[in-house]
């Protein structure tokens, strides 16, 4: 499986069953009140009065208006009985999509076919991987010239040995190279107004002209006051020196878990092919 969605269901189911865990709690504070039914009528003021009984029961109990406890918690054990049942059939169906996933990368189609029908149709047009290459080699080279960008905290390792910070900026370089595109990690950037070098996360070659260099942010801690006001000195920067944000620049956001939208990141994708 893709290693971007099978972190984001690995996430997804987490968040599932921590919720389905605080849904069970609170409705045990509520036990008793999800077996009863309510009926309302609208009183000529305006408000809703409510009546209650057990399943079973044939006659109703007058309790009151909405604001009265009981009537709160027999809504409340109702709401929380609908979550519960919601979270275990999306449980299941991530289950099921981990069970019954067919990955589409060139490895995973090939293995399946027998070799006399396997291909080595490469992902994107040869004239890209060839003027990628050239282009790769004379920025690594220039990449080798400047200070790097604090290597001490580059912990993580791509599949092709590039050394990055954080396990989502590892799964952002993987999905961008699982899409075909010929990328840079952090190659430093000197931008007109002369100020400090940028350091980019990922610079990526446009595969729709082949000279365009495009540039992906990743937005880790927009919680933190200091990180706000270092990504909008950040972007601010980049507007300035003439870069067009969801057009050479692109900016990708995480959750305070640290865990990246995948639509976000394919729409980056069909943005940079320019579909």
């Amino acid at each position: 499986m893709d290693a971007e969605l099978n972190h984001r269901l690995n996430y997804e189911m987490k968040l599932l069953k921590s919720e389905k865990k605080e849904y069970e709690r609170r409705l045990e504070l509520c036990r008793g009140f999800e077996n009863v039914c309510l009926y309302s009528s609208k009183h000529p003021n305006g408000k809703h009065y409510y009546y209650a009984k057990q399943r079973g029961a044939k006659k109703y109990t007058y309790l009151g208006s909405k604001e009265r406890p009981d009537v709160k918690r027999i809504c409340e054990a109702h709401f929380l009985k609908e979550a519960i049942r919601r979270t275990d059939i999306n449980i299941k169906l991530i289950s099921s999509l981990r069970n019954k996933y067919l990955p589409c990368d060139q490895y995973s189609i090939n293995s399946s076919l027998r070799k006399a029908f396997r291909s080595d149709i490469p992902p994107v047009s040869r004239a890209y991987e060839v003027e990628g290459a050239r282009w790769k080699a004379k920025k690594l080279e220039y990449q080798a010239q400047q200070p790097e960008n604090y290597p001490e905290f580059k912990t993580e390792t791509t599949s092709d040995g590039v050394k990055v910070k954080t396990v989502s900026e590892l799964l952002l370089y993987e999905k961008f190279k699982d899409a075909g595109f010929i990328q840079i990690y952090e190659l430093p950037l000197a931008l007109e107004d002369h100020g400090p070098l940028m350091y980019p996360d990922i610079t990526i070659l446009s595969p729709v002209d082949m000279k365009t260099e495009i540039y992906v942010e990743y937005v880790g801690r927009l919680d933190l006051p200091d990180y706000q006001q270092k990504f909008a000195r950040r972007i601010n920067r980049y507007i300035k020196n003439g870069y067009k944000p969801n057009v050479n620049v692109f900016f990708i956001y995480s959750d305070r878990e640290g865990h990246v939208d995948s639509m976000q990141i394919n729409k980056v994708i069909a943005d940079i092919r320019g579909i």
